[in-house]
Parts: structure tokens; C-alpha cells; sequence
């Protein structure tokens, strides 16, 4: 073999060499975000009104058949106060909080059964 060939198989060697241990580097490091997962909000119907169901990462997390912080069995009266408060939990789940409604809260998204 002579020099020119040993140093182009060198050189491909040490392309190859980086190209592999920078794959592997990305797919063992976390990047920003990645901890993330879809989080959606599905409204149903049920029992003559509205529920609502939160799907982390295509599969129910909450259920919700009945209007959280109000005594009784109470539904959403319309799809879009079922989608208001769904989404109110959706969001404190993303920000890693305790995904509760307060009767406050659901005051202020104007939901006439808290009134």
C-alpha cells in the first residue's frame, strides 16, 4: 500500500469515526423540549351535556364526566365550557402543576353552574 492510499483510508476512517459518535451523541443527549409530549383536549358528550377527557401522549390522563369543584353531578352545559376548562388543565399540566380547577377559576371562565 502506498502512503497516498494509507492516508485516504486514514481520512475516511477518522469521517466515519466522527460521523458515528456524532449520531450517537444526539440520540443519548436530551435537547431542549424533549421531555415534551402531546397533550390534548378531547370534549364528549354525556348525559345530556358536555365532558371533557385530557389525552397525555394519546392516552386519557384525566376524565372528566362531571364539572370539577362543584357539588353534585353537574355536566358542561356546551362543548366550548367543556373545551375552556380542559384546556385550563392542560395547561397547568405542561407547566407541572397540580391540575385542579378552583370554583374562582371557574368563575372566571364564566361557567354559570359555579355561579
Amino acid at each position: 500500500m502506498t502512503k497516498r492510499n494509507i492516508i485516504i483510508v486514514a481520512g475516511i476512517a477518522v469521517i466515519v469515526l466522527a460521523f458515528v459518535v456524532g449520531k450517537s451523541y444526539r440520540q443519548t443527549t436530551p435537547g431542549p423540549g424533549s421531555d415534551m409530549v402531546p397533550v390534548v383536549v378531547v370534549p364528549f358528550e354525556i348525559n345530556n351535556g358536555w365532558g371533557y377527557r385530557v389525552n397525555v401522549d394519546g392516552h386519557t390522563y384525566i376524565y372528566q364526566d362531571v364539572i370539577p369543584a362543584i357539588p353534585g353531578n353537574h355536566v358542561f352545559r356546551s362543548r366550548e365550557e367543556a373545551m375552556r376548562v380542559g384546556q385550563v388543565v392542560a395547561t397547568k399540566l405542561t407547566q407541572h402543576k397540580i391540575p385542579s380547577v378552583s370554583r374562582q377559576e371557574l368563575i372566571a371562565m364564566q361557567i354559570p353552574e359555579a355561579q
